[in-house]
């Protein structure tokens, strides 16, 4: 077969598998408006379509020729554009508009929702027991730092649930109006922004002054405002205020990665590969944590991270955070975090939900 015959045949399996695309998306949307108006007529009734989770891990089981690394960010998008037909979303995130927050916001749940940025942890947790959000995306750890206290404090103190995570690579990259480095006489970013790039920057900017400013929004004002100015962020920042770029992977330390939580006010479904974060606060006699562990390790179940924060204003010194293996669901979960609740001072479940694949 000529080369252009068989270019011709390929084109013509290609159109032929989008228009096959675009009917199955309106299948599915014409199938969630049926299920909307199912729901008006069922009144109290509770109607519940299948897990985004499951809907996702099938996909990836059907996938063939299409890489199954990439399925789930298509059918989030699917998804989230789906749910926005029942009742859009709601998610309010911890920090400034293009902050890494927003990004995780962003790449888990998609762009349908209304997304709403808050001035802390506390408040974005607060936006969802109050109803004034459907999610709330909070930073759990840093690979440099560990933990973020102010996130574990705030679950602790809510009624707020981890229901899922997602983890986000620190990247920062130089965006003017003109895209042209050779401008470039002022740098702003966000402090920590500037930290995080410092040795990049010296050396590869040696002449730009370097202007701490409150966040990557402010600093993308600031670069809009001034054709000799470049501003310090994220892609998301680049992508909302239609900046150019110069440079990337400005950062100093390549490998860099935030853990950002997912918080709602249910818990998901098990699936068969979950996690469960509990907050406990063992005696302080000699062998309590010893003890409050046993019944995890007498099951088998695997622990995967342990960490203690001081505990101020209760009648405990410590609490200790551990993660697991399994869905507070499971029988072997269940039945060891009641028989640690009987040996410690204070146990909360934080969260339970599907580990990242």
């Amino acid at each position: 077969m000529a080369m252009n015959d068989r270019l011709r045949r390929i084109t013509e399996e290609l159109e032929e598998a989008d228009r096959q695309l675009v009917a199955a998306l309106n299948a599915r949307a014409k199938a969630i408006r049926e299920y909307t108006a199912l729901r008006e007529e069922a009144g109290d009734e509770p109607l519940r379509l299948p897990k985004k989770a499951n809907v996702i891990e099938g996909a990836r089981a059907l996938a063939k020729e299409f890489p199954a690394s990439s399925i789930e960010p298509v059918f989030r998008e699917v998804l989230s554009a789906c749910t926005a037909l029942i009742a859009p979303d709601v998610v309010a995130y911890f920090g400034a508009p293009g902050d890494l927050a927003h990004a995780a916001a962003r790449d888990y749940f998609g762009h349908a929702p209304s997304f709403r940025p808050t001035e802390s942890v506390s408040a974005a947790l607060e936006a969802v027991l109050h109803g004034h959000a459907t999610f709330g995306v909070v930073p759990l750890e840093t690979s440099t730092d560990g933990a973020i206290t102010a996130t574990l404090k705030g679950l602790i103190a809510t009624d707020a649930k981890l229901c899922g995570e997602r983890v986000i690579p620190l990247r920062y990259q130089l965006l003017s109006q003109s895209g042209d480095p050779a401008q470039v006489l002022k740098i702003y970013g966000a402090a920590p922004a500037i930290a995080a790039c410092e040795r990049q920057l010296r050396s590869r900017y040696p002449d730009a002054i370097l202007v701490d400013v409150q966040s990557g929004e402010a600093a993308a004002h600031f670069a809009l405002g001034d054709d000799q100015s470049a501003a310090l962020g994220s892609p998301l920042l680049r992508e909302l205020h239609g900046l150019k770029l110069i440079d990337d992977r400005l950062e100093d330390d390549p490998d860099v990665v935030t853990r950002f939580g997912i918080a709602g006010n249910r818990l998901p479904s098990r699936t068969g590969r979950d996690r469960t974060v509990l907050a406990m606060a063992p005696g302080d006699e000699p062998g309590a944590l010893h003890r409050a562990l046993r019944p995890l390790a007498d099951r088998a179940i695997n622990l995967t991270r342990i960490e203690s924060r001081p505990s101020t204003g209760t009648e405990w010194h410590h609490v200790f955070f551990l993660e697991m293996d399994g869905h507070i669901t499971d029988r072997a979960v269940l039945t060891a975090v009641e028989e640690l609740r009987r040996t410690v001072r204070y146990a909360k479940v934080l969260g339970s939900y599907p580990r990242p694949s």
